[in-house]
């Protein structure tokens, strides 16, 4: 993954295209997703959930498919996206190899549509890794630092 840091004399540093890594945790996957709009980050994060259970590097996606999740806050929302990833894999046996997605305000919610390149799971395709029991809300943030958005969050394996 290629990423570009400009420095320019008293500023930060400030990555330019949107990226995943995972961080320290004992038990868990503690992932970070970024990108220069919420719905970067957001697919991200489902490309980062993905890569814990599959080597997400072999998925080539044949088909389309369509999916939307709303929720309350940006918290509710990246919760209920990543259990819809979840669920993709786990019920609808398929894996997704990119996205995308637009994230709208509702009256009173937010709503995340889009559609991504998916292709049946196949175990020795993908390399399957481990499994995810499901998202938690514990240490998820949704953030907006330096023009950039950034979303942490655990993964129960």
């Amino acid at each position: 993954m290629l990423r570009l840091v400009i420095i320019k004399p008293g500023q930060k540093q400030r990555l330019l295209s949107g990226g995943f890594k995972y961080l320290e945790h004992i038990t868990d996957a503690f992932i970070e997703a970024w990108g220069d709009s919420l719905e970067e980050a957001f697919s991200y994060a489902a490309s980062a959930t993905i890569n814990v259970m599959f080597e997400i590097k072999n998925v080539r996606g044949t088909r389309k498919t369509d999916f939307h999740v709303e929720g309350e806050n940006y918290l509710e929302l990246l919760f209920n996206w990543l259990e819809k990833v979840l669920l993709l894999i786990s019920i609808d046996n398929q894996v997704i190899s990119s996205f995308e997605i637009k994230i709208s305000k509702l009256d009173t919610k937010y709503r995340l549509a889009g559609s991504g390149m998916a292709e049946s799971i196949d175990m020795s395709k993908h390399n399957y890794r481990t499994e995810i029991k499901g998202v938690t809300y514990h240490e998820m943030e949704v953030l907006q630092e330096d023009g950039q958005y950034k979303v942490r969050f655990l993964l129960d394996l």
